[in-house]
């Protein structure tokens, strides 16, 4: 169904829908698109925003259940259209219960991983919930260190595959903690992030449409800023992105000089790290926006003194936090840095006045790394 979802951009497109052997995927319209859908059933514009809540707020999952749309309507959505095209595959936990990685099934059989990471916010005690998606099935960057590089590039994910990896967690758990917060209105899930399989600036449209309705009031309502986009470096959409969107930008920086980073991140042959920081700069420049830097340490490779200087040169002038992560070992030469390593690191930078945290390695017993459990389970894969 993906293949198509591009020319459902337009009214044509919308009404070929209508004659398609698949189903169309409710979650791949924009509100205005599925006013337009609706319409062509021969309904009011009006129910569209009746199913928008069904889906986004009451997290209904059979056309059925949708109790203010009359049987007619009903019975046209049942014959043309889906809700949910995700099929649970595998699921593991944690040992200590703060990360769920899951593999999905998609409708043409390729699958996708997405997480659940539990933690606490230190300043209010309350329990955080971040949801980490695909945007695309494999990755076309091929960096060495990552699983999901490993796997190379099969295809873009459509807005409503993305769409719903956040609803799944949403829609198992978001209850169970409404029962636990009787008379509070606050939401369950605090966080979305782009950091699982696949570039989501290579992927720019789709990703943009599923942000758009993970944010909108007709859809989860999330504020902007409980959004982040992760990128390799892809440095016109990232100046692109800072004309058109306001979220927060994650920058998989892992290397401070272009020789190691070409290794580590291909695409830093075509786009040098000159280039990306200067597009970095013009962002946080027009959106007033810091930038976070995520740097995967690795042993032997990236994670000296003197290259915890390297980087601080790199980053002068530039408004951002750096996030140390001690990588999960994959199927490669690198392994992840000890912890006296990181923490050596760690203190070259803070000392340097950069706002650097060290992160704990989440879920390295569930192989929880991006694209670990695809790799472990590819047999399963049609």
């Amino acid at each position: 169904m993906a293949k198509f979802i591009d020319s459902a951009r337009t009214t044509a497109g919308v009404t070929d829908c209508l004659t398609m052997a698949s189903r169309i995927n409710i979650l791949d319209f924009s509100p205005d698109e599925l006013k337009e859908y609706i319409k062509l059933l021969g309904e009011p514009a009006y129910r569209a925003d009746q199913i928008l809540h069904c889906v986004y707020r009451e997290y209904v999952t059979k056309f059925e259940e949708m109790t203010t749309l009359n049987p007619t309507l009903k019975q046209k959505l049942a014959d043309h259209a889906s809700i949910t095209t995700l099929e649970q595959i595998e699921e593991m936990v944690s040992s200590d219960g703060q990360t769920r990685k899951l593999l999905f099934r998609l409708e043409d059989g390729k699958t996708i991983e997405s997480a659940l990471m539990t933690s606490t916010d230190s300043r209010t005690g309350r329990e955080r919930h971040t949801v980490c998606v695909s945007s695309q099935v494999g990755c076309p960057i091929g960096c060495p260190f990552c699983a999901t590089g490993q796997q190379g590039f099969e295809r873009n994910l459509s807005p409503g595959e993305i769409i719903e990896q956040v609803i799944f967690f949403v829609r198992r758990f978001d209850g169970k903690a409404k029962e636990q917060e009787t008379g509070t209105t606050r939401r369950w899930l605090s966080n979305v992030v782009f950091m699982g399989m696949g570039e989501p600036l290579a992927n720019y449209a789709n990703v943009q449409q599923a942000i758009a309705m993970l944010s909108s009031p007709k859809g989860l309502g999330l504020g902007i800023h409980q959004i982040t986009l992760s990128t390799s470096g892809l440095v016109p959409q990232i100046r692109q992105l800072t004309e058109e969107g306001q979220y927060q930008l994650a920058i998989s920086l892992h290397a401070a000089n272009d020789e190691l980073r070409s290794q580590l991140v291909p695409i830093n042959r075509k786009y040098p790290l000159e280039q990306l920081i200067s597009a970095c700069k013009e962002y946080c420049h027009k959106t007033g926006r810091i930038i976070f830097i995520e740097y995967g340490l690795f042993d032997k490779v990236n994670d000296s003194i003197k290259d915890a200087q390297s980087l601080i040169k790199l980053l002068q002038g530039l408004p951002c936090s750096i996030n140390l992560i001690t990588g999960n070992p994959t199927n490669s030469k690198f392994q992840p840095s000890s912890r006296d390593a990181a923490m050596a690191f760690q203190k070259v930078l803070i000392a340097s006045g950069i706002r650097t945290m060290l992160r704990v390695s989440r879920g390295a017993d569930i192989e929880a790394g991006c694209g670990q459990l695809k790799s472990r389970t590819l047999p399963f894969q049609t």
